[in-house]
């Protein structure tokens, strides 16, 4: 009985060295085929690839805009002489919506309200190539102007005599009361 014990023994080791060996065998053959396919594919690749050659980056012919910007109006150096209407506004295609009015100030003294649309200033239209702001900085302190704005639907005229901030107890530095908005450009959605 202790005969065919050491026999099975001796077996066992048998297999597990053999075992170990057909993985070293795995292994180094896994190994040494990524090595060699590695390199057959490199020089098929290599063989095979087309040259290619970079002359000089492709030129970009130049963009025009199919618009022009409007310069910005030339401010005088002395603020004083500046007339100003006290209103917030939105450039729209068919006029200036009136955002906000300022309280006390000369378009608020002569009766112009929120969400009225400023079509025309003394006559001449106000548009998003010549918007309200434009029109304004063409008077005086003092100067009266006749300003044609819709309401509900009806046309209203309204005579407005304009003032400096100053006249109206207003500094320059108080931005919160001179908004204007950039006039909008014609066709673009956005």
């Amino acid at each position: 009985m202790n005969e065919t014990s050491n026999v099975d023994r001796g077996n066992g080791w048998k297999w597990v060295a053999l075992v170990l060996a057909a993985g070293f065998v795995l292994m180094v053959t896994c190994a040494c085929s990524g090595l060699w396919g590695g390199l057959l594919g490199y020089a098929i690749g290599k063989g095979s690839a087309e040259r290619v050659e970079i002359l000089e980056p492709p030129s970009m012919e130049p963009w025009e805009m199919p618009f022009e910007f409007e310069p910005e109006p030339e401010l005088p150096e002395d603020l004083d002489e500046m007339a100003w209407l006290g209103v917030e506004f939105l450039t729209r295609e068919d006029g200036a919506e009136v955002a906000d009015v300022v309280p006390d100030g000369p378009a608020d003294d002569a009766g112009i309200e929120i969400g009225d649309l400023i079509i025309e200033v003394d006559g001449e239209a106000v548009t998003p190539t010549y918007p309200l702001h434009e029109h304004i900085f063409n008077y005086r302190p003092g100067d009266r102007i006749e300003i044609t704005l819709l309401r509900d639907g009806r046309e209203r005229i309204v005579d407005v005599r304009l003032r400096s901030r100053e006249d109206s107890g207003l500094s320059w530095e108080e931005q919160e009361f001179f908004y204007y908005q950039e006039p909008l450009i014609p066709d673009m959605e956005g």
